[in-house]
């Protein structure tokens, strides 16, 4: 009998890439022990259908943004010879709708970060970093399901786990700046960056801008900062491990990126441009993980001067040796080798 795994995930301008990104890595690693990975998302998704496809896995566009678990049980009639698993990455899925495929799909797998809703699920990953860590869903999921919680479980995409990562080095200046405030940047963070980094006397950074594959700005930034040679702007790169493995500091958001950067040992000035990256970067800045500059409607160009004027060398130092003892990226291998008990299990 086939197994496949149906992943329910969904990316768009509003909720941006990072829910796609971590699934899709972690399909990749799943990719030898399911007959098939099927995608089951809305058409809002289509800037991303093709990076899906390239990998060799099926997608099923989802016909309504109203969540019915019945649209995917017609959805999937034709594998119910099959035995079927589910993976959601969903804010706006809950109990109700796991516990309705319940008798559908042989396991259920959730990805969370927000801890705001019940769910009836057989295995429950959150990646990110809180105070709370352990208690956080004492009261949200039942006694037997499994929960991986932690930077221990962080999904990092391959292209950055095979890369050779440079040594990091006490005093280092910073020549190199990577900014980057996700898939769509709705508070055009990246202007505020630009405008501060351009405003500094005597300032000889090397700036690369990646502002996003639903970034409605990406022209208009472009021919903003066209006069600056020392500035290049993209709208989606496919090498970001290049990217942060030749850059000195990042600038940018709170969002999935986040591991890869503790990973890879880059020091970070972040912004929230998100309800859902508050609590865990609050944390992660009061642990010296991360420089924080807060909400971002709070956030202006000056607020990044003020910062970049004054770099200190031993707390960036500090930070990139911290981070990357936080992450080692074998998270999606733990995380593969759990589903494949529960599987096995079935």
């Amino acid at each position: 009998m086939k197994n496949n795994l149906f992943i329910r995930v969904d990316s768009s301008p509003e909720i941006g890439i990072g829910h796609m990104m971590r699934c899709l890595t972690l399909a990749q690693e799943l990719k030898n022990n399911f007959d098939k990975i099927i995608f089951l998302t809305q058409k809002d998704s289509g800037n991303f259908i093709g990076t899906i496809m390239k990998n060799k896995f099926e997608v099923i566009f989802i016909p309504t943004t109203n969540n019915d678990p019945n649209i995917i049980k017609n959805l999937i009639t034709a594998y119910s010879e099959n035995k079927n698993f589910l993976l959601i990455d969903h804010y706006d899925i809950g109990t109700n709708f796991e516990s309705s495929l319940k008798n559908t799909f042989e396991r259920i797998f959730v990805i969370d970060d927000l801890a705001n809703r019940k769910h009836d699920c057989d295995l429950l990953i959150d990646q990110n970093y809180y105070r709370d860590l352990n208690q956080r869903y004492e009261k949200l999921i039942q006694n037997g399901t499994i929960a991986l919680l932690g930077p221990k479980y962080a999904i990092i995409r391959p292209e950055f786990r095979i890369i050779n990562k440079k040594a990091i080095k006490k005093n280092s200046q910073i020549k190199k700046i990577l900014v980057s405030f996700g898939g769509s940047d709705p508070t055009n963070e990246c202007k505020k960056a630009l405008d501060a980094l351009c405003s500094i006397e005597n300032s000889k950074f090397e700036i690369v801008v990646v502002a996003g594959i639903y970034n409605h700005k990406f022209e208009q930034l472009k021919k903003l900062y066209e006069k600056y040679s020392n500035i290049k702007i993209y709208s989606h790169v496919n090498d970001l491990s290049r990217l942060m493995l030749n850059s000195d500091l990042f600038i940018g958001a709170g969002g999935t990126t986040t591991w890869e950067r503790f990973y890879m040992g880059l020091p970070s000035i972040v912004t929230i441009i998100s309800d859902d990256q508050k609590e865990s970067i609050e944390f992660l800045s009061d642990m010296g993980h991360i420089i924080n500059l807060g909400l971002a409607k709070n956030v202006t160009p000056k607020t990044y001067i003020q910062t970049l004027q004054k770099p200190n060398s031993d707390l960036v130092y500090n930070m990139s040796l911290h981070n990357q003892k936080l992450v080692d990226g074998n998270g999606s291998n733990r995380i593969k080798k759990q589903i494949i008990e529960l599987i096995n299990d079935a």
